[in-house]
């Protein structure tokens, strides 16, 4: 999972109950066939396989994630489901693309006469691999504050500041009184997209970020920087678009130490003075550095890669379709999108609950439907994604080269994350976008007692791969999720640790609710922010569609503070 604020959202929930689930699943109202064939061993089978140390945490475009995606076919072919993938294979081939520093990036500057230099991997690094391209010999900066405008706090420190060709240098998160309690500390104000757009905006062509004293983090050297090495190890990637990829207008965003921000303002002690009056909204104190000079110089260039995602499919008597969906890939060695990266930064991360639990969870349903003999009235396409956790990658790519067309595809039922629930709590997230598939799921949910259903009313959370079904493709989905857990992201999400009963009986209800969804003769409806925004030949009907949240950027302002 890559992350959101998740369930910060303030969602009005309903929560679900009923009598006690009978031992006869057919005088207890399940419909599903086959349904007993799912069992705990099973499931152990496979989270234990795609989750042990030999896996070593599957990331993307490594080897361990390919093996991942061929567990995956392997399971549904050897269960009697039918390949769905690129020229009737099995697999489709997701293009990514990422960039890699041609040389070391350097910072010097001048001032009192004096050239003073900043070294990469100590005083900067940049936020995640390698930035975009940026020299400048005579650079001058601009102390933009936290980069932040808000209405509802009447504040906005980069208000007729003139940012234009120059370098914004800018502090973490958002005003400390701001800052609230809880799991996420912080408002979309913190995100450095947010940060990055508004700094772009006002004419900056790069940024240089402190976490200043007074904020979380800021006063533990260890958690200041991102490891300078880490965007070597794990490079951030994006979707290779060839002739249709998008201009890069991110901007050169680096990471300074609060030493070194001290000295571009001038001395110790000087980038908390700054905060202090940043926090009071007292702007009249802005440091004043029109003497400074810098010389910088970042130089990168694309590397192209490649991984793949799963598709199977059981065809039914219409061509409305049912899909499914987990995605296969983690963290790798913690390098990249990591709660713990710095004291477990190189230990495998196994990511058994995100996501070895949902990949589990497609294939347990999967073949007990291909077993059945049953032939359902709407066709079930079964998808594990690669690149999730590196921002959505493989289910965006499935998005913009759909393998079945959008507008026949009646719900998309993302699973992420549901082997660790939290006294037998599971949330039902966007439910709320399609009448058939809230009714469905609230008919279904008081069939299994054992759980508390919950249902949130607002719109699916930016973050997972049901995303990219909801904002860009105009597809109803919903979310179950187990919640936010202590093991999140940490080299400790490991398959010992997987409630397994609940799981069980997480997945007979979600395959309840998918056979109710394929029997029925309704279609779904859509309140979606935008309909069939990408056709069914992948290509965007509407070039103003928002791009998928990164999640990890999420996650790493939801659990900043753990």
């Amino acid at each position: 999972m890559r992350l959101f604020r998740i369930f910060a959202t303030g969602a009005l929930l309903l929560v679900v109950g009923a009598s006690a689930l009978a031992n006869d699943t057919a005088k207890s109202g399940i419909t599903a066939p086959n349904i007993d064939s799912i069992t705990l061993g099973d499931i152990k089978s496979d989270v234990y396989f795609l989750a042990c140390d030999e896996m070593v945490g599957r990331e993307t475009t490594r080897p361990e994630s390919r093996i991942a995606s061929a567990y995956a076919r392997s399971r549904m072919e050897r269960a009697g489901v039918k390949p769905a993938g690129e020229n009737g294979g099995w697999y489709q081939t997701v293009k990514l693309r990422h960039r890699a520093w041609e040389e070391t990036p350097t910072l010097s500057w001048q001032a009192d006469g004096k050239t003073h230099e900043l070294k990469y991997g100590e005083d900067f690094v940049s936020t995640g691999g390698a930035e975009a391209s940026l020299e400048m010999d005579a650079a001058e900066v601009v102390f933009a504050g936290y980069a932040v405008n808000d209405s509802s706090h009447s504040y906005n420190d980069i208000e007729g500041v003139d940012l234009r060709g120059k370098l914004a240098l800018i502090m973490r998160y958002e005003p400390t009184p701001w800052m609230k309690s809880g799991r996420n500390p912080f408002s979309r104000n913190a995100y450095l997209q947010t940060k990055e757009a508004l700094c772009r905006a006002a004419g900056a062509v790069g940024v240089l970020m402190v976490t200043a004293p007074r904020s979380l983090g800021g006063s533990d050297n260890r958690r200041q920087l991102p490891s300078p090495d880490a965007g070597d190890k794990s490079p951030p990637l994006e979707l290779d678009l060839g002739e249709e990829q998008p201009g890069d207008e991110s901007l050169p965003f680096f990471h300074v130490s609060i030493e070194a921000c001290d000295m571009l303002l001038g001395g110790e002690g000087e980038t908390e003075l700054a905060q202090k009056a940043f926090d009071d909204a007292d702007f009249g104190k802005r440091p004043d550095l029109s003497g400074l000079s810098v010389k910088f110089k970042a130089k990168s260039g694309v590397v192209h890669e490649q991984d793949r995602n799963v598709a199977g499919m059981i065809k039914g008597e219409t061509d409305e379709w049912i899909v499914f969906g987990a995605h296969h890939d983690h963290l790798g060695y913690g390098y990249f999108g990591a709660r713990d990266a710095r004291t477990a930064m190189g230990q495998i991360h196994n990511g058994a609950d995100d996501n070895a639990s949902g990949v589990s969870t497609v294939l347990e349903i999967a073949e007990a439907l291909a077993r059945s003999g049953r032939k359902p009235r709407r066709s079930f396409l079964f998808l594990t994604f690669t690149g999730e956790e590196k921002g959505l990658l493989g289910s965006e790519w499935y998005c913009r080269h759909p393998l079945i067309p959008h507008e026949r595809v009646v719900a998309m039922i993302n699973i992420d994350m549901i082997g660790r629930i939290d006294q037998h709590k599971l949330t039902m997230d966007g439910t709320s976008c399609s009448k058939l598939l809230d009714s469905t799921c609230k008919e279904v949910a008081p069939l299994f007692p054992e759980l508390t259903v919950e249902f949130s009313d607002k719109p699916p959370m930016p973050a997972s791969d049901h995303w990219p079904f909801f904002s860009l493709a105009g597809v109803p989905c919903f979310f179950p999720f187990g919640g936010v857990n202590k093991f999140m992201h940490t080299a400790e999400d490991d398959p010992e640790t997987i409630n397994y009963d609940d799981m069980l009986v997480i997945i007979k209800m979600l395959y309840e609710i998918a056979w109710r969804l394929s029997e029925s003769k309704e279609y779904a409806d859509y309140s979606g922010p935008i309909k069939d925004s990408i056709g069914p030949d992948g290509k965007p009907r509407d070039p103003s569609a928002p791009k998928p949240v990164d999640p990890d950027e999420e996650l790493e302002e939801e659990f900043s503070s753990r």
